[in-house]
């Protein structure tokens, strides 16, 4: 797992970062989290799980800019997750 804690994703948000969190808590893409809450919405129960977990999970810290601007530009895909690891550890590294 990518983070102990579970929090709502300050980069990676569509509506509130709960998928986004979910996502980064669970280390796996986000998309496929947004496409289980809309599989599950149609089923009924995903959109109250989501508003459910909007108020539960609280928001996460900012990360730092320059790991929020990587953030942002893998979810736009332009740089890869492999990228977007080694620069979180040249900056865990340096601080």
């Amino acid at each position: 797992m990518a983070s102990c804690k579970l929090t709502r994703s300050e980069t990676d948000r569509v509506i509130a970062g709960v998928a986004g969190g979910i996502a980064a808590h669970f280390d796996i893409d986000p998309t496929l989290v947004r496409i289980g809450f809309a599989v599950a919405g149609f089923m009924g129960w995903g959109i109250l799980a989501y508003l459910i977990l909007w108020v539960a999970v609280p928001s996460g810290t900012p990360a730092n800019p320059a790991v929020r601007i990587a953030e942002e530009r893998f979810a736009h895909g332009a740089i890869s997750a492999e990228e977007l690891a080694r620069i979180r550890q040249d900056l865990e590294r340096t601080s």
